[in-house]
C-alpha cells in the first residue's frame, strides 16, 4: 500500500518536485560557489531583469507546449520586434504607437503560425521554421540597410527597466496566463490537445479555433516581451533574440513542463524555469565557467531533464 502511494506521488508530483528541486538546487548551489554573490543587491536586479523576458515568454509559449506544438521562430521575431520598435519609436517619438505596431504584427504572425499549419496540415515545426527564416532574413536586412550593427532607442526607458516594474508585468501575465490557462476553455482544449488531439476532435471541439487562439496570444506575450528587452538592453541589432527559442524549451523543461503537452502542464512551470534558467546562467558566470563551457552543461542539464520527464517514446519532442 505504501510502495503504491509512493509510486502515485512520484507520477502525479515527479514535474513538481523536479521544477522545485530545480530552482533550490541552483540556489543554493550557485550561491556557495559565487561565494554569496548570487545574492547581492546588483546581481538580483540582473536576474529579475533577465528573469522577465523568460517569464513573459515562457508563460505565452506554454500554450503552444501544452497541444504537443512547437514555435522555434520565438528568437527571431524577438529580434525583429525590437528592432521596429526602437525604429518607430525613433521615428515619431511614440513609444505606444511602436509598441501598437509591433503588438499588430505579432498578432498576424500568431495567425500564420496557427491557421497556416491546420489549413495545410502543415507540423507547427515547419511554419515557425518558415518565420524563423523570413524574420532572421528581415532582421539582418533592416540592420544592413541601416549600416550598423545596432541601434539605441532614443525614448526615456528609465521606468520601464526599473525591477518594480518589471516585477509588475510578470504579475500581470502571470494572473492573465493562470486565469487564461485554469478558468476558460482556451487553456483546457490546448491540454485536451495535448493529450489526445483526436479524442478532442471527436468530441466536437474546434481544435483549429483554440490552436489560432493560443498562438495569437503567444504572439502577444512576445511583443510584450520584446518591449521589455528593450528597455532592459535600450538596443537591438543583427544578434537579438539569438538563442531564445531553446532557452525557452529549456526552461520550461527546468519546470517540470513534459515536451508532449497534455493535461499536466502547468502555468506554475514556466514561471519557475525561466528562474531556474536565468539561475543556472548567471551562477555559471560567476562560478567563473567559461562561455563554452557552460553552453556544454546547459545541454547536458537538457539532455538529463528529457531523460527523467520522458514517459514514451513517441513523446519526446513536440510535434
Amino acid at each position: 500500500m505504501k510502495k503504491g502511494l509512493t509510486k502515485d506521488l512520484i507520477l502525479n508530483h515527479g514535474s513538481d518536485v523536479l521544477g522545485y528541486g530545480g530552482v533550490l538546487l541552483c540556489v543554493i548551489l550557485f550561491g556557495i560557489l559565487s561565494q554569496g554573490r548570487l545574492f547581492n543587491a546588483y546581481n538580483l536586479r540582473i536576474l529579475i531583469q533577465a528573469a522577465c523576458v523568460y517569464a513573459i515568454l515562457s508563460m505565452g509559449a506554454i500554450f503552444i507546449y501544452s497541444m504537443g506544438y512547437m514555435d522555434i521562430s520565438v528568437g527571431a521575431q524577438l529580434g525583429v520586434y525590437s528592432i521596429m520598435l526602437i525604429l518607430i519609436s525613433n521615428k515619431t517619438g511614440s513609444l505606444l504607437l511602436a509598441f501598437g505596431a509591433v503588438l499588430a504584427i505579432s498578432l498576424v504572425c500568431g495567425l500564420i503560425n496557427g491557421y497556416v499549419a491546420v489549413m495545410l496540415g502543415l507540423p507547427s515545426i515547419v511554419t515557425s521554421i518558415f518565420l524563423m527564416s523570413i524574420f532572421g532574413g528581415i532582421q539582418v536586412i533592416a540592420m544592413e540597410k541601416i549600416g550598423i550593427n545596432s541601434i539605441s532607442i532614443e525614448a526615456n526607458m528609465d521606468l520601464f527597466a526599473d525591477v518594480k516594474f518589471m516585477i509588475f508585468v510578470i504579475a500581470v501575465i502571470a494572473i492573465i496566463s493562470v486565469y487564461l490557462f485554469r478558468f476558460t476553455q482556451l487553456g483546457e482544449y490546448v491540454k485536451s490537445i495535448g493529450a489526445n488531439e483526436t479524442a478532442t476532435e471527436y468530441a466536437g471541439i474546434s481544435t483549429t479555433k483554440w490552436k489560432v487562439i493560443a498562438y495569437i496570444f503567444f504572439g502577444i506575450c512576445v511583443a510584450v516581451a520584446a518591449f521589455m528587452l528593450t528597455a532592459r538592453s535600450g538596443a537591438a541589432g543583427k544578434g537579438t533574440g539569438t538563442g531564445y527559442a531553446m532557452d525557452i524549451m529549456v526552461a520550461l523543461l527546468l519546470g517540470g513542463m513534459p515536451l508532449s503537452g497534455g493535461m499536466k502542464a502547468k502555468i506554475s512551470s514556466s514561471l519557475i524555469g525561466a528562474f531556474t534558467y536565468v539561475i543556472l546562467s548567471n551562477g555559471l558566470t560567476l562560478a567563473g565557467v567559461s562561455v563554452e563551457v557552460g553552453y556544454v552543461i546547459k545541454a547536458l542539464v537538457f539532455l538529463a531533464v528529457i531523460l527523467i520527464t520522458c514517459r514514451k517514446k513517441d513523446g519526446v519532442l513536440p510535434r
